[in-house]
């Protein structure tokens, strides 16, 4: 599974893998039950390396 690390809103800082199925889009959508976010992919691509390897980074739309 892809990881993703995410950029502001309720899941900063966070890095989770993400089924591959899911990143189709270019909109990552989260409706909880412990958090609500939107996220998108962060053009250019960019990778960051975390601890679990490198990552995907998206970033919360406004």
């Amino acid at each position: 599974m892809p990881l993703i690390s995410h950029w502001g809103g309720p899941r900063h800082g966070e890095v989770d893998e993400v089924p591959a199925e899911q990143l189709a889009s270019s909109v990552l959508v989260y409706d909880g039950p412990r958090w609500f976010g939107v996220y998108e992919r962060f053009e250019p691509r960019q990778l960051q390396d975390t601890s679990r390897g490198p990552a995907e980074v998206w970033v919360v739309r406004e």
